[in-house]
C-alpha cells in the first residue's frame, strides 16, 4: 500500500524547485523516464472492468518492464482524515513480452503516456518519500514515443509517495504532510482528484 498526494508547477518555477528539493532531501535527483501503457479488462474477463498498467523503464541501459495493479483510494471517515490519499498497489516484475500475453488474455489498450522527469528520495519522519517532477505526454500514435505531446503545456506534475502498511497510514501520511508544508510556496499538494490550485505568485528567495 502507498499514501500518495499530487500537485502541479509552473516549469518557470521546478528549477528553484529542485533546488530546494536537494536540501530537504540531502540527494541529488534521479532522472525518470517512463512509457506507460494502460491496459482495461475486456468482456471475457468478467462483468467488472479492471485495469492494469505496463511500465518500461527507459533510463536503464536494457529496458525494464513492470506490471502494476492500484487500487482505489481508501474511503471511510478515517481516510477523509488524513492529509493523503491511501491506495493498494501492487507491482511485479515482467519480461518485454508481456504486451502481447495481456492482449491475447482480452486486455486492450486504453491509452499510453511517457513520464519524464527526476525524481527524489527524502527520508521525513523515518518515512521514506519519492518526491517526482514530471512532464505527462499522450502517445496520439500507438509506441511512438518520438510522436508524444505534452497533456499540460508549462506544467509538470508533482507526486510524492510513501509505503503504507494495513492499518498503520498515520505515520506516512504525516511525513507527507511535513514536507507538503515545506514546499506550499511552489506547489500545492493534495489527493489524487482533489484540486488545489497553485500558490500566490511569490519570491520564495525573500518577498511577494
Amino acid at each position: 500500500m502507498e499514501c500518495i498526494v499530487q500537485g502541479v508547477i509552473e516549469i518557470k518555477n521546478v528549477p528553484g524547485f529542485q533546488t530546494l528539493l536537494q536540501g530537504l532531501c540531502g540527494t541529488c535527483s534521479s532522472p525518470v523516464r517512463c512509457h506507460e501503457i494502460c491496459l482495461r479488462s475486456g468482456p471475457n474477463l468478467g462483468a467488472v472492468e479492471s485495469e492494469v498498467r505496463l511500465l518500461c523503464n527507459l533510463v536503464e541501459e536494457s529496458p525494464r518492464w513492470t506490471v502494476q495493479h492500484i487500487g482505489s483510494a481508501m474511503r471511510g471517515a478515517a481516510a477523509e482524515q488524513l492529509p493523503a490519499a491511501v491506495r493498494t498497489l501492487l507491482t511485479s516484475a515482467v519480461t518485454e513480452n508481456a504486451l502481447p500475453v495481456f492482449l491475447a488474455l482480452g486486455y486492450r489498450v486504453d491509452y499510453e503516456l511517457l513520464k519524464e522527469g527526476v525524481t527524489f528520495c527524502c527520508v521525513r519522519q523515518g518515512v521514506p518519500l519519492d518526491v517526482s517532477v514530471l512532464t505527462i505526454s499522450k502517445l496520439p500514435v500507438l509506441h511512438d514515443l518520438s510522436q508524444a505531446v505534452p497533456l499540460t503545456p508549462g506544467l509538470q506534475l508533482v507526486q510524492v509517495t510513501g509505503p503504507a502498511a494495513p492499518g498503520k497510514f498515520a505515520e506516512p501520511a504525516a511525513a507527507i504532510a511535513g514536507l507538503a508544508e515545506h514546499v506550499v510556496q511552489y506547489v500545492r499538494l493534495s489527493k489524487p482528484g482533489v484540486l488545489a490550485g497553485f500558490p500566490p505568485a511569490q519570491n520564495p528567495a525573500g518577498g511577494a
